[in-house]
């Protein structure tokens, strides 16, 4: 293990953290460790969910330019749907509590890949 400064810590975060170890028996570094290790492994599981939507867009693809001017909805690995407008497909994410996506539209010139969304 090695010793670190951190800076530009939230005093009343750290307070909290330093409190919450107390109570379990734990130092700060390894409420810390133990915090971070939870962390990196909610980014890795975002990036799985990211991988599977890109994996989903392949396999569709194809069936976009049928429904121009839709917008296709991917998420959690799984194709949600088509829908006439953007404020449908955020509604139906919304609802689904989706924490990534991706949204494609297809226009004359070409498809739209609206990204990833990350809540």
């Amino acid at each position: 293990m090695s010793d670190v400064l951190l800076k530009k810590v939230d005093p009343k975060l750290y307070a909290r953290l330093k409190a919450e170890a107390a109570s379990e028996s734990k130092s700060v570094g390894e409420a810390f460790n133990e915090a971070v290790k939870v962390w990196l492994a909610t980014r890795a599981a975002k990036d799985d969910e990211r991988e599977r939507n890109v994996e989903v867009y392949q396999r569709i693809k194809h069936q976009i330019p049928r429904h121009p001017n839709d917008y296709f909805v991917i998420a959690k690995g799984t194709y949600i749907g088509h829908f006439r407008s953007l404020s449908q497909a955020f509604r139906i994410l919304k609802e689904s509590r989706t924490s990534k996506a991706l949204v494609v539209r297809h226009q004359p010139s070409g498809e739209w890949l609206g990204g990833s969304l990350e809540a």
